[in-house]
Parts: C-alpha cells; sequence; structure tokens
C-alpha cells in the first residue's frame, strides 16, 4: 500500500448497532458492504469524470485501506474502516458526495419516497445489495467524508428509515401482458439478487438496443431454457416495471430467434405491391430522388 498523504480526502465507512454491538460482524458482510460502496463510488465516478469531457472514464479515484495507530477496523460498539482517496480528487469528491446524497435522499423520504426523485438505478441497485446485508444484521451505515477543503465534514446515515424507502421503490409500478422481446439470452443462474423471494430460476436478457432485462422462468422450464443460454431468443410474457429495479419479463414462453436473412426477405416481397403503383422499381427510385 502506497503511503498516505497527510492531505488525502478520508472516507471513514461504519457499521454500527445490530451485531456490530457485539464488536464483531461476519466478514463476507463487511467485505460485501466495502464492495458495493466501492463499485457505487466506481459507478457515480465514471460519470463525472464523463461530463467532464473524460474520453475513457475509470471511476478510479486510488481508494486505500489506512492502517497504523488510531485506524483499526474494530472499535467499540462498531465495525470502522478509513479509506484515503489518493487520485483524481476533485472528481472523486464529486462522486462521494453524489453516493451521500443518494443514501440520505431514501434517509429523508422515511418509508415514503418522493415520486418526482430522480434516483440512479445502478446506485441503487448497489444499496439494495447493502440493504439486505443490514437487515440481516440488524446494523445501520454511517459514511463520513473529511478534507481540508471541505467547510465541513459530509457524512450521511442509512438505516431503517432508508431501507423502509428502498423497500417502497421496490415495488412493481405497473404490468403488462403479453410483451414480446428478442434478445440474447445469458447469465442463468437459480436465484435473483434483486427478487430473492421469487420462485423459479432466472437469465437477463441483453436487447439489441443494449437495454437489459430480468427474465424469470418456471422451474420446470430448465430443460427448455438451457440449451438457449447465450444465444438469440424470442420471450413472450408478462412485462414488470419498477422505479429502480431492472424490469422483468415472467416468461410464458421461449424459442430461438433464428437468424433473419434480409436478401431473401427483400427478393420475397420485391414487386409484391408493382400493380398498385403502375410502374416500374427504377421509376419509382427515380422520383424518390427528385422528391429529395
Amino acid at each position: 500500500m502506497a503511503e498516505q498523504g497527510v492531505n488525502d480526502p478520508i472516507i471513514t465507512i461504519r457499521l454500527t448497532k445490530g451485531l456490530a454491538e457485539r464488536n464483531r460482524l461476519p466478514l463476507a458482510d463487511v467485505l460485501s458492504v466495502l464492495e458495493e460502496l466501492r463499485q457505487m463510488f466506481a459507478i457515480a465516478g465514471r460519470r463525472v469524470q464523463r461530463a467532464r469531457g473524460m474520453v475513457n472514464p475509470t471511476g478510479d479515484f486510488g481508494l486505500e485501506v489506512i492502517a497504523g495507530d488510531g485506524a483499526s477496523i474494530l472499535k467499540k460498539g462498531s465495525v470502522e474502516m478509513p479509506v484515503a482517496m489518493t487520485q483524481n480528487i476533485a472528481t472523486g469528491l464529486e462522486a462521494a458526495q453524489v453516493v451521500l446524497a443518494t443514501f440520505g435522499a431514501l434517509e429523508i423520504d422515511a418509508g415514503v419516497p418522493e415520486p418526482n426523485r430522480n434516483l440512479d438505478q445502478d446506485l441503487m441497485r448497489r444499496i439494495s445489495r447493502i440493504a439486505r446485508v443490514q437487515r440481516r444484521d440488524r446494523t445501520e451505515l454511517e459514511i463520513r467524508v473529511d478534507y481540508r477543503e471541505l467547510t465541513a465534514p459530509v457524512q450521511v446515515t442509512f438505516g431503517n428509515s432508508g431501507v423502509e424507502t428502498l423497500k417502497a421503490l421496490q415495488v412493481p409500478t405497473f404490468q403488462v401482458e403479453g410483451v414480446s422481446l428478442f434478445g440474447k439470452l445469458v447469465q442463468l443462474v437459480d436465484y435473483d439478487p434483486e427478487d430473492n423471494q421469487e420462485k423459479g430460476f432466472w437469465g437477463e436478457l441483453i436487447l439489441s438496443d443494449g437495454e437489459v432485462w430480468r427474465a424469470q422462468f418456471k422451474p420446470n422450464d430448465a430443460e427448455r431454457v438451457t440449451p438457449l443460454f447465450r444465444k438469440q431468443v424470442h420471450v413472450i410474457g408478462k412485462a414488470v416495471y419498477y422505479r429502480v429495479k431492472t424490469p422483468k419479463i415472467v416468461a410464458d414462453s421461449i424459442v430461438l430467434d433464428p437468424d433473419r436473412d434480409y436478401e431473401a426477405a427483400f427478393d420475397e416481397i420485391f414487386g409484391s405491391y408493382k400493380n398498385v403503383f403502375n410502374t416500374d422499381f427504377d421509376t419509382l427510385m427515380r422520383r424518390n430522388n427528385e422528391d429529395e
């Protein structure tokens, strides 16, 4: 680890209450929270960097765990991790404030989401994973940013109020039956991290425009769906939309989407309406060019 600069911004992450009052927490849970936060800083950071004109934004702010006197991960009644920001500090601080503001908005709404609040879905998915750890361990998350150029430390607490707001935001907004989607089926898993109470198994459907959908299949569909993994498919089912979660389709049917021969299709339909236009193709093309 590189030597920490005395003027580096310090991000202090604390888990308090619940199991933390035993002065210990499951290691997997602590690491999970830290990794989700790291990813959130990277997501927000890339967007800040892109907005500032960076061609290849990285979201890398050189985050380093601080060791030494007074920096132990274990505090009485809490588990605490101080982290130094060592690179791209200006954009890093802006990204940190975006992350903290997102947590703060959920906490302020106290279980009743503000209908017009704009919330980033990528950040919300990460917060949802953190909230699952907090519910399991009955903990509260505190984040504080200290830096000499800030007039005061920036800090936020994310506890039961924020978790209740998040839960309310995850209720479906509307559903549509008989939706037809074409895309590539990837990432078949036994459960969905965003809907781990739902039955069946799951996949991810990437549409041609890059939009990502979660696909939910019935348990007895495994033999039919598995051979279609990583292939272009046609899925028909009920579409469920959320405010802060990726939309999902509850599949009624799924079939292989065959490759299309556009030249053959053109040959097949070419001339279908020649009696209607009462002229030849070259004349129609010439007229079209003249109109332009």
